[in-house]
């Protein structure tokens, strides 16, 4: 039994476990619709054409700030194992990125047209789960 123990600890000993939570607020949600000089003739009180010959100006269908889409959440581990051999030591590591698997939305498209159907449109998405093995070598 004893022999089993110290097996253990060998394994154990020296084992480096780390990880990196992150939480940030998603992208603003900002459904910018660009009106152009003959829009804007038909549809607005203004009565003239754009100031300094502007083809178009875009206006804010939703109010800054007031829409975000949903947060980020993120988990990342580190498993590392330290191999002494003499005086020389190496560490070999396991890296699990995204390990919950989070599909959150990174960036959106905030044009006002791509909002025809379910909603905004997104245009970039947090990375699948993978992994990566490194070492260090230290002397």
């Amino acid at each position: 039994m004893t022999l089993l123990i110290r097996f253990i600890r060998l394994i154990l000993f020296l084992v480096l476990v780390s990880a990196t939570v992150a939480s940030s607020p998603g992208p603003l949600v900002a459904a910018n619709f660009v009106a152009t000089n003959a829009y804007l003739a038909a549809n607005s009180t203004l009565g003239r054409t754009l100031a300094g010959g502007q083809a178009n100006m875009t206006i804010d269908v939703v109010e800054p700030g007031a829409l975000y889409v949903e947060r980020l959440n993120q988990l990342d581990l580190r498993i590392g194992k330290v191999v002494r051999y003499g005086r020389p030591r190496s560490t070999i590591n396991l890296d699990l990125y995204n390990v919950l698997n989070s599909d959150a939305i990174r960036t959106i498209n905030n044009a006002y047209a791509s909002w025809i159907g379910p909603g905004y449109r997104p245009t970039g998405v947090l990375l699948a789960r993978f992994f990566k093995i490194s070492g260090t070598f230290d002397f």
